[in-house]
C-alpha cells in the first residue's frame, strides 16, 4: 500500500474520531446563547440538595394566667356567703368563692350602674331641684341629707350618690334621667322613674351583663332586682373607666354646698378609706358598699398596690358591718 494512501486512512480515521468526540462531550452552544454540556443518558447527574432551613426556635407562648382559686368562702375563715379577688390590671380571677352566676341580691352595690346610667345622658353641671321622689325612699336606709326643692347638680348628686350611698339621691338621679332621656321636664315622677329604670336595664344587656336585672335604682330588696358576681366584676370595672365615679367612689370626705345654699359634710361609707378606722388601708382606692336584709353586708373595694397592680376583692353576704372589713382585708393580704 502506497504511503500517501496509509495517511489518507488515519486521516480519516481521525477525523471520524474528533466527531465523534463533538458530539459527546464538546460543550454546544444553546438557542438563547449559553453554554450546554450534552451527556449520556447512561450519566447519573448528580442532584444539589435544597438549602436546609435552620431549625426554629420553639415559639414561646404567652403566660397563661393560672386558674382562679374557688374554695368555699369558710374554708379561708370568711363570714361572707360569696366572695372573689379579681386582677383588674392583668385581667384574671384570682379567686372565686361561690357560684360567680348566681343571681344575688347587691343592695347599694345597684348604686354603680345607676350613677353610670345618669351619666352616659346627664351634664355633670345640670342642676337639679329635689322633688317628691325622695319620699319613696325607705327612712332606715342610708340617705344624703336631701330634702325638696333643694337645687344641686347632678355631680353633687354622684357624689352623695357614691360617698354617703344616699337612695334620696338615687332616686332625685333616677327621675332627673329620666325625664332628660325622654326630652321632657314636665313629666311626671313616677314615668319618669320608670323611663330611667327601663334605660338601666337596657344599659345592663349592652354591657353584657346576663344576669342582671333591677327595678329601683338604689338597690332595695325588691322581687326581680338581683345582679351576680360576674356581672358586679364587670360594671365596677366600666365604673373604673370613669373619673367622675372613681373620684366620688375614693373619697373619704368632703365638705359640699348645694346650689340652693344648704351646706354639709358627707363622709363615704366605706370605712377602709378612713384613717380614723381601724380597717383603714392606705392602698385602698373606692369602691362602694351595699347592705339590706336578703344581700347581708356587701363590700367591693379596689386596692392599688406599689407596683401599680389594682386588685378588686368583693364579699357579699358578710354577716356584719364589721365582719366585711374583716372579711375584705383577709383575701386581700392572702392575695395581694
Amino acid at each position: 500500500m502506497k504511503k500517501n494512501t496509509v495517511l489518507s486512512i488515519v486521516a480519516a480515521v481521525l477525523f471520524l474520531i474528533g466527531l465523534v468526540l463533538m458530539l459527546v462531550v464538546v460543550p454546544m452552544l444553546s438557542d438563547d446563547g449559553s453554554v450546554t454540556t450534552t451527556v449520556p443518558a447512561t450519566t447519573q447527574v448528580p442532584t444539589t440538595e435544597p438549602a436546609t432551613e435552620p431549625p426554629t426556635e420553639p415559639t414561646t407562648q404567652a403566660p397563661t394566667n393560672p386558674p382562679a382559686e374557688t374554695m368555699p368562702p369558710q374554708e379561708l375563715s370568711l363570714t361572707a356567703s360569696k366572695a372573689f379577688v379579681y386582677n383588674c390590671t392583668e385581667d384574671y380571677m384570682v379567686y372565686a368563692g361561690g357560684d360567680m352566676d348566681e343571681k344575688i341580691a347587691p343592695a347599694s352595690l345597684t348604686k354603680l350602674l345607676t350613677g353610670y346610667v345618669v351619666l352616659q345622658h346627664m351634664d355633670p353641671a345640670a342642676v337639679v331641684t329635689v322633688g317628691e321622689e325622695i319620699t319613696w325612699i325607705d327612712p332606715e336606709s342610708s340617705w344624703a341629707n336631701l330634702h325638696q326643692n333643694n337645687r344641686l347638680t347632678v355631680e353633687m348628686l354622684i357624689q352623695g350618690l357614691m360617698m354617703q350611698s344616699g337612695n334620696d339621691a338615687a332616686y332625685t338621679l333616677a327621675v332627673a334621667c329620666g325625664r332628660t332621656i325622654r326630652n321632657d321636664e314636665s313629666l311626671n315622677a313616677r314615668d319618669a322613674l320608670g323611663v330611667f329604670m327601663d334605660e338601666m336595664n337596657n344599659q345592663a344587656r349592652l354591657l353584657g351583663l346576663s344576669n342582671t336585672h333591677y327595678v329601683n335604682p338604689d338597690g332595695i330588696d325588691a322581687q326581680g332586682h338581683y345582679t351576680s358576681c360576674n356581672d358586679l366584676v364587670a360594671i365596677s370595672g366600666i365604673v373604673m373607666e370613669d373619673p367622675l365615679l372613681m373620684k366620688y367612689c375614693g373619697m373619704a370626705t368632703a365638705k359640699v354646698t348645694f346650689e340652693s345654699g344648704e351646706s354639709y359634710t358627707w363622709n363615704n361609707s366605706n370605712y377602709l378609706l378612713h384613717e380614723s378606722m381601724n380597717c383603714y388601708t392606705p392602698e385602698a382606692i373606692g369602691l362602694k358598699t351595699g347592705s339590706t336584709y336578703n344581700a347581708g353586708k356587701c363590700l367591693i373595694s379596689l386596692f392599688k398596690q406599689e407596683d401599680g397592680t389594682v386588685l378588686m376583692v368583693g364579699v357579699l353576704g358578710s354577716s356584719s358591718d364589721a365582719d366585711r372589713y374583716t372579711d375584705t382585708l383577709t383575701l386581700y393580704n392572702r392575695y395581694k
